[in-house]
């Protein structure tokens, strides 16, 4: 994914959009594969099972969230680097002991508060390139990393 290249292209009724109708029916649109539709899309991600998957996004979401209220204050912030692998593996750890359902709840709790902190952004914010950058990868670029 050319993340820069995104940046280009960004637009708050896109972000919405993807969160509400692509990320939204995401769960559903998985169970509506057939169960060796669903082995093959979890495989080629690189997930076990479909709770390790949303755990992921979710995980990032919550970072990607926890980043933007720190740009709201201060735009010229520079994020720690992350160690992508170690950061999926904890994000698939801290489910391993839930149930899918318990986890798809958690999931659609973390969409839920991304798009309600996507609708409260002011047009200052929405001026900020570190946001919509953020916005752009943890949403609509990593959607197209993980589309059904």
């Amino acid at each position: 994914m050319a993340w820069d290249n995104i940046m280009d292209e960004f637009s708050l009724v896109t972000v919405k959009k993807c969160l509400t109708k692509q990320w939204g029916t995401y769960v559903e649109r998985y169970n509506a594969l057939k169960a060796e539709g669903q082995r093959q899309y979890l495989e080629d991600q690189g997930y076990a099972r479909l709770a390790d998957l949303l755990a992921h996004v979710a995980a990032w979401w919550q970072r990607g969230m926890q980043l933007i209220m720190v740009y709201q204050r201060d735009s010229s912030f520079q994020p720690p680097d992350v160690d992508v692998d170690a950061f999926n593996a904890e994000a698939v750890a801290s489910v391993r002991a839930l149930s899918e359902a318990e986890v798809i709840a958690h999931y659609e709790g973390r969409r839920l508060q991304m798009l309600e902190l996507v609708k409260s952004l002011t047009e200052v914010d929405l001026m900020s390139d570190p946001i919509k950058r953020q916005l752009s990868m943890d949403v609509v670029g990593h959607y197209e990393e993980h589309q059904i």
